[in-house]
């Protein structure tokens, strides 16, 4: 009979989130066999409680002492001012003992990689790695493990995985973000916290109307937060996670209570576990069963995810926690006293228990302070009877019938969750005492075993023998580890004496050699570096040299604008190349290069591994025809590399650092473009800090792309033909103002509100010390691009400018006079 179970089936670690030292042990009950947390604030989850680095080494002994290991989370771009600092917590967490590091500042990554060579580092999500040449990339820089975006699917992860040697790790439970791989620039735009420093507003979750040529789409067709994602489920389908041969299925979940976190991760290691046993996986019922659990602790709808093939991950109807669907309000009555509400429950519903009611007004929460059941009062409701819930008479006004109720806290639940006690590891221990020889004490748990033996000869007693009850006693003696002994078989001589100093001494080493030996304790006493970069790029205002002047453009027609209206550096999607060679333009991109103009074409944001091999065609073609490449993720910069060409890192790799611009560096590229979440004096530490001989890039004007998504937000409204492909689309916002919406290759962009314009404050930009300033013009037509360059180019020679007043744009200055949280 053929069987399902995948060939030489282990369980994927379960690693589940620990934003505080009770969720970490609510992770041990749990059964995880790692969880990650983060210390202080340089981590992706600002709003977490955290872990103080005090806490944080017996944290760490803790869950060792139950075979769970730590990974320290340190997943944001980090500002030259912070480097040191977070190079001494990973000094301290490394004596500690902690497991690994997840990084996405690629500066702080080479760092540890020097001066922490034995210290296991993992590629965070936030890298947006999603192809094998990025996974290649790191690999080779020196990653153990890469944790894929999330927007892949199991056959592009199978596939990767087939051909590298590194751990995979997928987000297979919890919140997802809109945006590609969580790198998203939308809340800055609004409020000035940055999500890839841990510090989102969560605009996604904010409702929105969507405008298409200025008329206002029906919101029954857009729902109220048309962007907000529903919660990551994909225990359903795990059997197809697993056989593609990912090492670590991560839960997220730093912002969430406890119970969602012993839950969560018990869901994930059983089915692991049983698809690693049997081949299958739970009956839909069962699984339909765990669901409801979750997912009253915590669901805003689930989705399967991209990863299980879903093409829609939102829930639009409401962005915040509603709780397990449960039925339809069959009847309401209402009195001065109470509301009943009559229901068929999909599920049984007891006294007590938290409801949510989507109500005509908005999703409104109570308590069921009872039940009746055939006009009889009753604690429970069960599942498919009629039962009658008791409510409170203010809730009950907005209740109509068919509104959809839901379960979204169910005490009994959160008390059981909360009375399951850390377990402890079962020993079994043996003893080997005969006249004449040493002591000699085994102990073996799982798989691992050690052994100690006492410089003491066992001897025949004289007086007082040592009897087995006494041996025993002491052997069970293990004071406050989290082993019991399970088993304790004797090998022992009738009529001997032991002292208990020297029993209960070699239990106690075979014991430490047995939670070392999980956990080795050995090279971890390095002594702290200094991470000064050792450049100092220092320029004055007076003789300053003046920055070129780069001009990113979208279409054929604005590159030759651009290259006689003042640019020095011309910005272009590579997928024009073929074009501007062609023989109607190929006399005018020669003309590029009579002009010392660069030119360089941008490798595509996202990259998936099937379209990795015509890329890479393409650019071997840009690099023989005499141009450069640019590249915004790592796939890119690994085919970069192999075709031995300098490349252009931009800003999509979010570098906030001299670390990170001089890793680029290292890596090949030749220019540097700074994120722009950076305030100018940040941006100066960067420039002054960072190798002379890189370029340094600053953003100087441009509409900002805040995210790309592989949602594809349009395509419902284009398959009704309501929006055109010129049809302008906007999210409009309730307080700030309407975010041009674009579609490409079936993925969703969202642009800003504004526009930075630092044209008059361009003296400023240039003492920053930057080499390049950049104009992002991919936005619009030839006539705009030449006025837009053309007064820079001005503004650069100290000539007067005028921008002109046509266009319907609000200007500002990002975050150069502010920066980010």
């Amino acid at each position: 009979m053929h069987s399902n179970k995948p060939s030489n089936c282990t369980p994927p670690e379960v690693l589940a989130p620990a934003g505080d030292p009770q969720a970490l042990r609510a992770a041990i009950k749990g059964g995880a066999n790692a969880v990650y947390l983060g210390v202080g604030q340089f981590n992706a989850r600002q709003g977490a409680t955290n872990f103080s680095i005090e806490e944080l080494r017996d944290n760490i002994d803790l869950a060792h002492s139950y075979g769970v290991k730590v990974f320290m989370a340190l997943n944001i771009p980090l500002k030259q001012n912070e480097m040191q600092e977070a190079i001494d917590i990973v000094h301290k967490a490394y004596a500690y003992n902690i497991d690994a590091i997840i990084l996405e500042d690629l500066g702080l990554f080479f760092l540890l990689k020097e001066h922490f060579p034995d210290l296991p580092l993992h590629a965070s999500t936030q890298m947006t790695i999603h192809n094998l040449q990025g996974v290649d990339f790191i690999g080779d820089a020196g990653a153990s493990r890469v944790i894929l975006s999330r927007e892949l699917t199991t056959e592009q992860v199978k596939s990767i995985i087939d051909k590298t040697s590194v751990e995979i790790e997928l987000f297979v439970h919890g919140a997802l973000c809109y945006s590609f791989s969580g790198r998203c620039l939308f809340s800055t735009a609004i409020t000035d916290r940055s999500a890839n420093r841990g510090a989102c507003f969560q605009p996604c979750r904010r409702p929105f109307k969507l405008s298409v040529d200025g008329q206002v789409i029906d919101s029954k067709l857009v729902g109220d937060y048309p962007i907000s994602c529903a919660e990551l489920c994909t225990f359903p389908g795990l059997e197809d996670i697993i056989k593609a041969g990912v090492k670590s299925l991560k839960i997220e979940g730093r912002m969430k209570k406890p119970e969602y976190v012993t839950a969560s991760a018990r869901t994930y290691r059983n089915v692991a576990e049983k698809i690693c046993d049997t081949g299958e996986n739970f009956s839909s019922d069962e699984l339909e069963e765990m669901e409801n659990e979750l997912a009253k602790l915590f669901y805003r709808g689930f989705t399967r995810g991209f990863v299980l093939d879903e093409k829609d991950v939102t829930q639009r109807k409401y962005s915040a926690n509603y709780g397990a669907y449960l039925g339809k309000v069959a009847n309401i009555t209402k009195s001065q006293e109470e509301g009943k509400l009559t229901i068929r429950p999909l599920h049984d519903i007891k006294v007590n228990d938290g409801i949510s009611i989507n109500t005509p007004v908005r999703i409104i929460g109570c308590r069921v302070h009872g039940i009746v059941v055939n006009g009889e009062a009753a604690q429970v409701g069960k599942k498919g009877e009629d039962v009658t819930l008791l409510i409170s008479a203010k809730t009950s006004k907005s209740v109509r019938q068919n509104d959809e109720v839901y379960v979204s806290t169910d005490p009994q639940l959160l008390e059981r969750l909360q009375n399951i006690e850390l377990q402890f590891t079962p020993l079994t221990i043996k003893i080997r005492a005969r006249k004449g020889e040493k002591l000699h004490i085994s102990v073996k748990s799982r798989n691992l075993e050690t052994e100690a033996t006492s410089d003491y000869i066992v001897q025949e007693a004289k007086s007082s023998p040592t009897s087995r009850e006494q041996i025993i006693t002491t052997l069970g003696k293990l004071g406050d580890t989290t082993f019991h002994a399970k088993d304790i078989i004797m090998d022992v001589d009738d009529n001997i004496f032991i002292p208990m100093g020297a029993l209960s001494g070699t239990r106690r080493e075979a014991v430490e050699k047995l939670f070392n030996s999980r956990f080795p304790r050995l090279g971890r006493n390095r002594s702290c570096p200094d991470v000064s970069t050792g450049y100092k790029r220092e320029r004055t205002k007076d003789g300053a040299k003046i920055p070129l002047l780069s001009v990113e453009v979208a279409d054929i027609d604005s590159i030759f604008v651009a290259s006689k209206s003042g640019a020095d550096v011309i910005y272009a999607p590579i997928h024009l190349f073929t074009e501007l060679m062609n023989e109607d333009n190929i006399l005018r991109t020669n003309g590029l290069k009579e002009k010392n103009i660069e030119f360089v074409l941008m490798t595509p944001q996202i990259s998936f591994e099937e379209d990795m091999p015509e890329l890479k065609e393409q650019m071997q073609q840009v690099i023989d025809a005499g141009f450069k490449v640019a590249c915004s993720n790592y796939g890119p910069v690994r085919l970069a590399n192999e075709l031995n060409a300098p490349f252009v890192a931009q800003k999509e790799f979010n570098p906030f650092n001299a670390y990170t611009t001089n890793a680029f560096k290292e890596s090949g590229a030749y220019r540097v473009t700074l994120s722009s979440e950076l305030n100018l004096e940040e941006s100066q530490d960067a420039c002054i800090n960072t190798d002379p001989g890189l370029q340094i890039e600053v953003m100087a004007y441009g509409r900002e792309l805040l995210l790309v998504t592989k949602n594809d937000l349009l395509k419902p409204f284009i398959d009704d033909d309501m929006i055109k492909a010129d049809s302008e689309v906007l999210l409009i916002d309730n307080t700030k103002g309407s975010f041009p919406v674009k579609r490409k290759d079936e993925r969703t962009l969202i642009y800003n509100s504004t526009v930075l314009n630092m044209v008059e404050e361009i003296d400023k930009l240039c003492d920053s010390g930057a080499d390049v300033l950049r104009l992002d013009l991919s936005l619009y037509e030839k006539v705009d691009v030449k006025d837009i360059t053309r007064n820079f180019r001005k503004a650069l020679d100290g000539k007067q400018i005028k921008l002109k007043s046509s266009r319907d744009e609000e200007y500002d200055h990002g975050h150069y006079f502010k920066g980010v949280l």
